[in-house]
């Protein structure tokens, strides 16, 4: 007979099955609710590590377990028991402190928003937790990429959440019989629910939304060309600042705009992106020497559409001329 109990190996925290033989290396972890609404699916387990403990198979998780969420283990494709985590008492001190973009109109072919967390979260939560509703707080069915694997930032407190692309990319088939997921003119809500659980187990102090008004498509590639640029003054600290044509997409400008020297060295400094994405600012650590700089763009940005440097996201496949690629990375130089 398998016993399953919640245990301690070290500093970590584990799900310990005894009666298995000692042997026995394949101890796998599903969530229970999500391995009964996809059991005709090949899941993948829970991500983590299993270590044999004198005569116990002990199951480490990658990420912590939700108290109050019901685990079945299996070994060689058999199920051979299910356990609960206990409710732990906790205080309710995470919280959603930003939705991107944050300006309060949005192409209709909007591919992608965030959520900014205060803490790390669990994973496994979004899909229950993350919607879209329509301006009479009905939920918008299908509007959102339902995947296996949540897009999380290193440190956890970041989801990206995407819009179904598949509905957006033109002369693809359920952008033909479905549309797009948001409509023109039309208002919606982001609403994440407070029953969202940090990497603690315990729910968010509360829930959060953001409003938008659906405007026109954006099919124009990003045109740094378009950019004004503002320089500082030499033997300052003052900031370059960037001003874009459109809002661009928030967690790529933080990481694809850099400033370089005439000689090509990078321009170390505080980045700062403004909350609507519209603008961008390099504060250097040093003070500024006179010569020629560059504010140097990686092909991959994107606006909030999914347009790049280099291609349309939401193009007409038919149409080659649309589907043509441009050069990659640019450069605009400036001179103090």
């Amino acid at each position: 007979m398998i016993e399953l109990a919640w245990s301690r190996l070290g500093n970590d925290d584990c799900l310990r099955a005894r009666g298995l033989a000692p042997a026995t290396v394949d101890l796998e972890v599903f969530p229970a609710a999500v391995l009964h609404a996809t059991r005709a699916v090949a899941l993948p387990p829970m991500a983590g590590r299993t270590v044999v403990d004198g005569d116990d198979v002990c199951f480490v998780p990658r990420f912590a377990f939700v108290p109050g969420t019901a685990y079945r283990a299996r070994v060689g494709g058999h199920d051979v028991g299910a356990a609960v985590r206990p409710e732990v008492a906790a205080d309710r001190s995470t919280e959603v402190v930003a939705i991107h973009p944050s300006v309060p109109v949005v192409p209709r072919n909007l591919l992608r928003l965030y959520v900014q967390f205060s803490a790390p979260m669990a994973e496994g939560d979004a899909a229950q937790h993350v919607a879209l509703v329509d301006e009479e707080g009905a939920p918008m069915v299908a509007s959102l990429l339902r995947m296996d694997e949540e897009l999380w930032d290193a440190s956890r407190q970041r989801l990206t959440v995407l819009l179904d692309p598949a509905r957006i990319k033109r002369g693809l088939v359920s952008h033909a019989a479905a549309g797009y997921p948001l409509r023109l003119g039309a208002a919606f809500r982001v609403v994440v629910g407070e029953g969202f659980r940090d990497a603690r187990g315990v729910a968010l102090r509360a829930g959060a939304e953001r409003r938008y008004l659906v405007g026109d498509d954006e099919r124009r590639r990003v045109d740094p060309a378009a950019w004004q640029i503002t320089p500082p003054a030499v033997a300052t600290q003052a900031p370059v600042r960037v001003v874009f044509d459109r809002p661009l997409d928030h967690g790529l400008a933080t990481r694809c705009l850099r400033v370089v020297d005439a000689d090509g060295r990078r321009v170390a400094g505080a980045v700062r992106l403004a909350p609507d994405a519209r603008s961008w600012e390099l504060e250097p650590t040093q003070t500024w020497r006179a010569g020629r700089h560059a504010v140097e763009v990686d092909a991959t940005l994107e606006d909030l559409a999914g347009n790049s440097v280099a291609r349309v996201f939401d193009r007409a496949l038919a149409d080659a001329d649309d589907d043509r690629r441009r050069p990659g990375d640019r450069a605009l130089p400036f001179l103090l």
